[in-house]
């Protein structure tokens, strides 16, 4: 009788220490939880913040409340990024997650040779620039790392 009632008050300890060892869920408040200032530096992500994972909505949050020590251009550009970010839709989010990987797994020196030669282009006057004629296919982002393969696929 004590040694079926000691297995089972050993029993109900391991299931008590099992029920505390349970993972709980990361929380991440919704939009209307937010803080006025995280609404507002938040605004783009404002109509798809409640279907975003909690982690997404986490790291959003870490974004906003640096915001405000933001020089206001890099407000702005990080306003604009998020914008067009909240337009794509979610295949396009997919492969420009695919590529920034891709572009990480690159050696240091070729990333920042690709850097380099974005701002030598950019730098150029539109009429300096190739111009792209109706024969050739278009070119999509990316495209500068299609010697990569074994990396972006």
């Amino acid at each position: 009788m004590a040694a079926t009632r000691l297995l089972i008050l050993i029993c109900c300890l391991l299931l008590s220490a099992a029920a505390d060892a349970r993972i709980t869920p990361v929380l991440a408040p919704g939009w209307s939880e937010l803080a006025p200032h995280q609404q507002q530096a938040l605004a783009p992500l404002a109509e798809d913040w409640d279907g975003m994972s909690a982690v997404s909505r986490l790291k959003w949050i870490g974004i906003s409340n640096r915001y405000e020590h933001l020089s206001a251009d890099e407000q702005s550009r990080i306003q604009a990024r998020m914008r067009d970010w909240a337009r794509l839709d979610p295949d396009a989010r997919r492969r420009a997650r695919d590529r920034y990987r891709a572009m990480q797994a690159l050696p240091a020196e070729r990333r920042n040779n690709l850097h380099e030669e974005w701002e030598r282009y950019q730098n150029l006057p539109p009429e300096g620039r190739r111009p792209q004629d109706a024969t050739s296919a278009p070119r999509r982002p990316g495209d500068a790392l299609q010697g990569q393969a074994n990396i972006i696929r």
